[in-house]
């Protein structure tokens, strides 16, 4: 099995696509490296890596790659990339580690086509709004010219982020359009806690910050709804 890819897009910036490649990074980072043997996984790696997960931020605010190199959270690394250096660091990256995530700026251009193109999994963060389902629609479109070009299909999930501790008819409704318009969603949502916005300051994950709180237990299940869709056997 070859190193999973999994790019996180959307061409509406400020929907949570940072907090969820970090989150993703650090909890799947922390599973990996409790399996001693690659042959548990099904990925043949560099042994001499203690990366397991590798991001590459493609947005050029950085801030995925400031907040790992603020945090050092183990087992993850990180470096910056453009469109004009993307598929050579997808390359790089997925020779020595276990998965490789992307993060894109939120806007469409040629880094999210290459990025999209690479990947094996697509999730597009959007918020419980209209707006945002506007917005998922044109990222998944982009995924779709993706897989025409290389001519394989790209598996492509919504996520919904920054919702309600509470459960509100918004979200409820929000979900129903995504799913009217055909758009695959993960069960899990990101839900708003003040935790992922103080890991932007601290670069700690929930999970070393506060193991028993709601927000590390969010991201677990997240982290294992997604590995399952990559075929990652933690």
């Amino acid at each position: 099995m070859a190193t999973p890819i999994i790019a996180l897009a959307s061409t509406k910036g400020g929907v949570g696509k940072t907090t969820l490649a970090f989150c993703l990074a650090t909890t799947l980072a922390r599973r990996l490296s409790n399996v001693s043997d690659d042959r548990n996984t099904g990925i043949s790696v560099d042994r001499d890596t203690d990366m397991p997960v590798f991001c590459l931020d493609a947005d050029p605010n950085q801030t995925l790659f400031q907040t790992i190199r603020r945090g050092k959270p183990q087992g993850v690394g990180a470096d910056v990339a453009t469109s004009d250096t993307l598929l050579e660091a997808v390359t790089e990256a997925s020779q020595r580690s276990q998965m490789v995530l992307i993060d894109l700026e939120g806007s469409s251009n040629q880094a999210m086509l290459y990025a999209c193109g690479k990947a094996n999994l697509v999730l597009i963060p959007a918020q419980p709004s209209m707006f945002d389902v506007v917005e998922a629609m044109k990222t998944a479109a982009v995924v779709a010219r993706a897989a025409d070009l290389t001519g394989r299909p790209i598996d492509c999930r919504v996520v919904l982020t920054r919702t309600p501790v509470l459960r509100q008819r918004v979200t409820e409704h929000s979900r129903r359009q995504f799913e009217q318009r055909g758009l695959a969603m993960l069960s899990t949502e990101l839900v708003e806690r003040a935790a992922f916005r103080m890991m932007t300051y601290t670069g700690k994950s929930p999970l070393e910050d506060d193991p028993e709180g709601g927000a590390a237990g969010n991201v677990e299940a997240m982290a294992a709804e997604v590995a399952a869709l990559v075929g990652l056997k933690l």
